[in-house]
């Protein structure tokens, strides 16, 4: 037994010393975040047995087995030692580290703390008169059968240490391994932790990573671009099927408005015509939900617009004539009705509406869909037959949301009377189901009842003059005048708009 174990004394200094430096740490672990506090945890196990083999040494010294305590407190020594070098590990890293904002890798951390442990045994044991040289030497051949069973995780470790040094990977980063999509959660010793986007835990070896072709989504810039394939049937022309999915995806949330949004055919496939959809994003995690929003919004705006997304297989329909009559007639009662419940089309003769009801289209909107916007040319009136629509507007900056217009009401009159740029933004919230009244529709109305132009201007000029009456608090004959000259007004720009004459 080498010389200085012998003569190691048994000290209650070095008990409490140790207790103090245990109660020290179980207060530091407290300070820092809850997913750091583990990282004590080793050093909090070295210093409890160090407590505990100072007790048993001192149990040893009462029995007069004075070497046996000796070798005991050598061991309490040694453990004490690792526990200090890690509570120092924890203050350096952790907390000082942290205070100035620099981030030090997992692995490079274990590797400086695992070097210091290194040196302090070899110290201790030389100072306790172990030949440490002639131990390495006489060990070698069973460091070299160690070796060989470790290949695997010493290849793992240069790996660990490849990726750290060259950078091409981080913690934090989205990566696309094999069939893995997750973000970098930690790169440890042996392995790297990927946490999916479905929140499950996926630990790579770190030479798989090396080994295997990795796409890093955040590097050299958090954006990515998504391609996304639409089939079209052949009969629309390639440039209205391109403004239609541009139109339909802008504004998208977590769709990136700059770079901006392309589209462009790429495929002649049997059925249809295959468009690439190009666009950017910036948060990886949210990618099928951004995708998901923008199929739908594709699906309204091309239902809407009649344009087919074919498939490939036939449904033959046989319906009766007189079934399909008895349908439209229903279809176009049903829409003569509603058009009555307006305060707009409310005063017109019955057979007026039904002329103008026959030419009613329905459109859908999903939920967030922009249905018109402020500041765009426009000549439809929209009528809400399911569903609310907001009604938004922007002055100087700044949007706020003014009105919801729910079923029976309409908006737009303005740019369907007199062909004026859209006053508001209208978006539906929730899905939303409108008629559309088209500039062609409202013509061939006037032109078979130019009269017609006359009730709408009075209702028009009534309504906006109940407006600015409240606004302005006139007075029942102010009111009353007011309207009449807002009538006149708009019966000049109706009439001058169609060429009524």
């Amino acid at each position: 037994m080498p010389d200085i174990i012998k003569h190691v004394h048994v000290s209650w200094d070095g008990f409490f010393l140790t207790l103090g430096i245990l109660i020290a740490l179980l207060f530091v672990r407290r300070l820092l975040p809850p997913d750091r506090r583990q990282r004590g945890r080793v050093a909090l196990v070295f210093l409890a047995l160090s407590l505990i083999l100072r007790l048993g040494s001192g149990g040893l010294h009462e029995m007069s087995e004075k070497d046996a305590a000796a070798v005991v407190i050598f061991l309490a020594v040694l453990l004490e030692a690792f526990g200090i070098t890690g509570v120092i590990a924890l203050l350096v890293f952790d907390i000082g580290f942290a205070r100035v904002r620099i981030s030090v890798p997992s692995l490079v951390r274990d590797i400086i703390q695992g070097i210091a442990l290194a040196i302090i045994t070899i110290g201790i044991l030389q100072t306790a008169g172990v030949n440490v040289a002639g131990l390495i030497t006489t060990s070698a051949v069973l460091t070299a059968v160690v070796g060989l069973a470790l290949q695997s995780t010493i290849s793992n470790l240069f790996a660990g240490l490849s990726l750290q040094v060259d950078r091409t990977i981080g913690v934090g980063d989205w990566v696309h391994v094999g069939q893995r999509i997750g973000r970098i959660a930690e790169i440890k010793w042996r392995s790297t932790l990927l946490v999916t986007r479905d929140g499950d835990n996926v630990i790579l070896p770190n030479a798989f990573l090396l080994q295997n072709e990795v796409l890093n989504y955040s590097k050299p810039t958090r954006e990515h671009r998504i391609w996304l394939k639409v089939h079209i049937a052949y009969r629309h022309p390639p440039n209205e099927v391109k403004r239609s999915i541009l139109d339909a995806v802008r504004g998208v949330p977590g769709l990136l408005a700059t770079p901006a949004p392309d589209c462009f055919p790429t495929d002649f496939d049997e059925s249809a015509v295959v468009y690439a959809l190009r666009y950017w994003i910036d948060d990886v995690q949210r990618e099928a939900a951004i995708e998901g929003e923008i199929r739908t919004r594709i699906w309204y705006a091309t239902q809407r617009q009649g344009i087919e997304m074919p498939f490939p297989i036939r449904t033959i329909f046989m319906k009766q004539d007189s079934d399909a009559r008895a349908a439209e007639e229903r279809e176009v009662a049903e829409r003569g009705a509603a058009l009555a419940k307006t305060e707009l089309f409310g005063p017109l003769e019955k057979s007026e509406r039904e002329l103008l009801a026959q030419s009613l289209k329905i459109e859908r909107f999903a939920d967030g869909e922009e249905v018109i916007r402020q500041g765009d040319p426009g000549s439809s009136l929209y009528l809400v037959r399911e569903g609310e629509v907001g009604v938004r507007l922007a002055v100087d900056g700044a949007v706020r949301e003014v009105a919801t217009i729910g079923a029976g009401q309409f908006f737009g009159e303005m740019s369907l009377m007199t062909g004026e740029p859209r006053r508001a933004t209208c978006a539906a919230k929730g899905d939303a189901t409108c008629y559309v009244i088209e500039h062609r529709a409202f013509r061939r109305l006037l032109a078979a009842k130019p009269q017609v132009a006359e009730i709408v201007s009075t209702v028009l000029g009534e309504r906006q003059s109940a407006l600015e009456g409240e606004r302005e608090d006139l007075s029942a004959e102010a009111r009353a005048r007011r309207a009449a000259e807002n009538s006149s007004r708009l019966l000049a720009r109706i009439r001058d708009f169609f060429n009524l004459g």
